[in-house]
């Protein structure tokens, strides 16, 4: 039970990773003066390897064009310290580096990368890899296996939650983990809010849903747990918790606030680096070019 949890905090985490299935020519991407925000959502998250809850923000537009997310580890870091991803598909880091030849001076830059185009170059050489190894049975039988994340059901319980009414969808899983069986119940709770955070649950959380397209999603992944935020306009996940029979129970994650938020980020006086169109190859030999 708690693996499943935990797939899907990490999967949070790394929201920025993108399937990318469909691939088309990047259109010339210039960078605004500034990337506005209209709404900022912190989710507590609860993980074994912690020893107490972590926070990670997201910054949503109203209209959904692009999002933001941050975390405490992120602020420290330099080469990367805010990053934004738009629904086309694009990838943009805000960080600090050397300044070519000359290691001891530094500047601001900003890094715009074309999600589509690298991940189909190593999608590509990864296909080409896969057909030299031998047929894993045991993997075959693994994509057949039913999604547990599907056929949640909504209880009819509500609660408020931030000025929103938020909806509980519920299902009883069984799981066998290192040769024991656990079960118990997963629960969810779902808001519909007056902004578009659809990107967080098309993006990394999507491959959890089946990666299906919304039409599909209903078909062939009914009220999957994940890819309800897909399936349903402006919603957004505000609580998962579990309950396990004989076991660990508790909240895995919960929304603590949803605020309106006037943030802009400014892009004055950063370096530009656009690598909108090349693949994961062609970034980095252009990056060990400026070396």
């Amino acid at each position: 039970m708690k693996k499943i949890i935990y797939l899907l905090i990490l999967s949070l985490s790394g929201i920025c990773r993108t399937n990318a299935q469909e691939t088309s020519k990047t259109a010339e991407y210039k960078v605004p003066a500034a990337y506005h925000f209209d709404y900022k959502v912190v989710y507590e998250v609860d993980r074994d390897d912690k020893k107490s809850p972590e926070t990670m923000s997201y910054y949503f537009t109203k209209n959904g064009d692009y999002m933001s997310m941050e975390s405490p580890e992120m602020e420290k870091e330099k080469d990367m310290n805010f990053m934004i991803s738009t629904k086309d598909g694009l990838m943009i880091t805000f960080g600090e580096e050397s300044v070519p030849k000359k290691p001891d001076q530094h500047r601001k830059v900003i890094k715009v990368m074309d999600m589509h185009s690298m991940m189909k170059g190593s999608a590509e050489t990864m296909t080409a890899l896969a057909k030299t190894l031998p047929k894993n049975d045991k993997a075959e039988a693994e994509k057949k296996k039913p999604n547990d994340l599907d056929n949640f059901v909504k209880t009819g319980k509500t609660k408020q939650a931030f000025g929103y009414t938020a909806e509980e969808y519920s299902k009883h899983i069984t799981k066998v983990e290192n040769g024991k069986e656990h079960s118990g119940t997963m629960n969810v709770w779902y808001a519909k809010v007056d902004f578009d955070p659809e990107m967080m649950f098309s993006l990394g959380m999507g491959s959890l849903a089946g990666g299906q397209s919304q039409s599909k999603m209903n078909q062939s992944h009914p009220n999957n747990m994940i890819g309800l935020g897909l399936t349903q306009k402006n919603y957004l996940l505000i609580e998962m918790d579990f309950e396990e029979t004989g076991g660990k129970s508790g909240t895995a994650m919960k929304v603590v606030s949803i605020d309106k938020t006037n943030l802009d980020k400014s892009t004055e006086g950063y370096f530009i680096k656009n690598y909108a169109g090349m693949s994961m190859m062609e970034m980095m030999q252009k990056e060990n070019e400026e070396k």
